[in-house]
C-alpha cells in the first residue's frame, strides 16, 4: 500500500499523526490528491482553517466529478468557519455548478449544511441551527474529512446565539459516551455559567484524550477562564504561558468568537503583544463576516472585558447591536462596564445591567461588574449595595438558587406569580425595584423555558406551575 492510501486509511481511522507522516510522505514524492485532501483535513483540525481552504481548493483542481464537488464544499466550509463570507459563497457556488442530477445524497447533505453554516455567520443562527441538528439526523455517513461533526457545529452555532440552554440539552441528548469535542463544549458552558468544578472535572475527562489544536484550544480557553475567575494574578499568568503555544498561530473563528475572547483577556495581564494579536484577529473575522449583529456585539464585550482586565479606560464601541434579550443583556453590560471603568458609577445602572446579565445566565460576569463598581465609588453605602448584589450573583453558579425541577428560579416565579396578578412590567419593575426592561428579560427567559409564545400560552403554563 502506497503512502497516499496509508495516508487516507489512517486518516479514517482516526489516527491523525499516522495519517499527516504518511500524506507530508506521499506529497514530496508527487502530487496526489488523497494526500492533499489529509493535508487539507488536518490543517483545519490544527486550527488552520485558511490553510485548509487553499489546500481543499487545489484538491479540487487534481480531480473532477463528484471529488471536486466535495473538495469545494469542504473549502466552503473551513472559509465560512474563518468568517470568510464572500470566499465561502463562492466556492459553494462552484461546488453547485459542477454537481451533476441527481446528486449522490451525502454530496447534497455535505452542501445543504455548508449554506447553513453560511446562514449562520450571516444572523441567521436559529435558523441554521435547526438545519444542522436535521442534517445530523440524515441517512448519510458521516464525512471524515470535514472539519466537524454537524452536531457539534449545531451546539456551535446555539451557543453563539447565547442559549446555552438548549445547546446544554443538545449535548446532553445524545446517549452514547461523548466525544473529545462535546467534552470541551459542555466544560465551556459550565465555565460560563458558572459551574466551575462542573468545568475543572469535564476538563478532567478530556485530558487524557489525544487532541489536535483546534480541540486544544477550547480546552485552552476554559482552563483560561477557570484561572481569571480565580482572581489569582499568579495562576492566570501560569496558564497563560502553559496555552500561549496552543494559541500562536491559529486562526480565529466567527463562531468561537467568545472562546476567543476568553483567550485575549487571559493574555491582557501577561503577554500584551498575544492580547493585540488576538484581538485583531478577532476584529478582522468579524469584518470579514460582514459585521453580524450577534459577534459584534460579542466582540463589544470582549474588547470592554479587556480593558477591565488591565483596568484601563474604554471607548464606548460606535454600535451596541441588540435585538434578543441575549444581545440586549450584553448590550447592557458592555454600556455598564464603559462607564464604570470612566470612574462613573450609578449603582442603579449597575444592578440593572447585573440584573440582565443573570437573566441571560452570566451570574459571574454580573457579580464582576459589581465587584469592579464597589471599587471605584467613594459611596460606602454604595459599596454595600454593590458588594452585596456581586456575592449573591456569583453564589448562583449557573441555576438559580430555588430553582425548581423545570429549572425556574425564585426570582422569576416571582414575576410570574405577578404576571398572574394582572400587574404590567412597570408595576412589577417597581415592586421590585428593577427597571421594566429588565422585567421583559426575565419574562424572555421565562417563555424561553416554559417552551410558550404568545401570552395566553405563558399565563396557562404559568398557572399549571404556581
Amino acid at each position: 500500500m502506497n503512502d497516499a492510501a496509508l495516508a487516507e486509511r489512517a486518516w479514517r481511522a482516526g489516527d491523525a499523526i499516522a495519517a499527516i507522516a504518511a500524506a507530508d510522505r506521499a506529497l514530496a514524492a508527487a502530487t496526489e490528491p488523497r494526500a492533499a485532501g489529509v493535508a487539507a483535513a488536518a490543517a483545519a483540525a490544527d486550527g488552520a482553517l485558511g490553510d485548509a481552504t487553499a489546500r481543499w481548493r487545489g484538491v479540487a483542481e487534481m480531480v473532477d466529478g463528484v471529488a471536486a464537488v466535495e473538495a469545494r464544499g469542504r473549502a466552503a466550509l473551513t472559509a465560512a468557519l474563518a468568517g470568510d463570507r464572500d470566499a465561502a459563497a463562492a466556492e459553494l457556488g462552484r461546488a453547485r455548478g459542477g454537481l451533476a442530477h441527481p446528486a449522490p445524497r451525502g454530496v447534497a447533505v455535505l452542501l445543504n449544511g455548508v449554506q447553513a453554516v453560511l446562514d449562520a455567520v450571516g444572523g441567521d443562527l436559529a435558523g441554521a441551527a435547526t438545519r444542522l441538528a436535521g442534517l445530523a439526523a440524515a441517512t448519510v455517513p458521516p464525512d471524515p474529512f470535514a472539519v466537524e461533526p454537524w452536531p457539534d457545529l449545531a451546539v456551535e452555532v446555539v451557543l453563539a446565539s447565547g442559549d446555552d440552554d438548549t445547546a446544554r440539552a443538545m449535548l446532553a441528548a445524545h446517549d452514547s459516551p461523548p466525544g473529545l469535542r462535546r467534552l470541551l463544549l459542555a466544560a465551556w458552558l459550565d465555565l460560563r455559567a458558572g459551574r466551575f468544578a462542573e468545568a475543572r472535572a469535564g476538563l478532567a475527562a478530556a485530558a487524557g484524550r489525544p487532541a489536535l489544536r483546534r480541540d486544544a484550544l477550547l480546552a485552552a480557553a476554559v482552563s483560561a477562564g477557570l484561572a481569571r475567575r480565580t482572581t489569582d494574578p499568579a495562576l492566570v499568568a501560569r496558564t497563560w504561558h502553559r496555552i500561549a503555544p496552543v494559541v500562536a498561530g491559529a486562526d480565529v473563528e466567527i463562531l468561537l468568537v467568545d472562546v476567543w475572547g476568553e483567550l485575549s483577556v487571559s493574555a491582557a495581564t501577561v503577554a500584551a503583544p498575544a492580547a493585540a494579536a488576538i484581538a485583531a484577529g478577532i476584529d478582522g473575522v468579524i469584518e470579514r463576516a460582514g459585521r453580524p449583529a450577534w459577534a459584534v456585539a460579542s466582540g463589544s464585550w470582549w474588547q470592554v472585558q479587556r480593558a477591565a482586565a488591565t483596568g484601563s479606560a474604554c471607548a464606548a464601541p460606535a454600535t451596541i447591536p441588540g435585538g434578543s434579550a441575549y444581545l440586549d443583556a450584553t448590550a447592557a453590560g458592555v454600556r455598564a462596564w464603559v462607564e464604570v471603568l470612566g470612574g462613573r458609577v450609578d449603582p442603579t445602572a449597575v444592578r440593572e445591567a447585573g440584573d440582565r446579565l443573570v437573566a441571560a445566565g452570566r451570574p459571574w460576569e454580573a457579580a464582576a461588574l459589581c465587584a469592579a463598581a464597589a471599587r471605584r465609588t467613594d459611596d460606602p453605602a454604595a459599596t454595600r449595595e454593590l458588594l452585596g448584589a456581586g456575592r449573591g450573583w456569583r453564589g448562583r453558579g449557573g441555576r438559580d438558587r430555588g430553582a425548581g425541577p423545570d429549572g425556574l428560579s425564585e426570582r422569576e416565579r416571582e414575576i410570574g406569580r405577578l404576571i398572574l396578578d394582572g400587574h404590567t412590567h412597570r408595576e412589577i419593575g417597581a415592586r421590585l425595584y428593577i427597571s421594566p426592561k429588565t422585567v421583559e428579560q426575565h419574562v424572555a427567559r421565562l417563555r424561553q423555558k416554559l417552551s410558550v409564545a404568545g401570552r395566553a400560552e405563558l399565563m396557562s403554563a404559568l398557572r399549571s406551575r404556581l
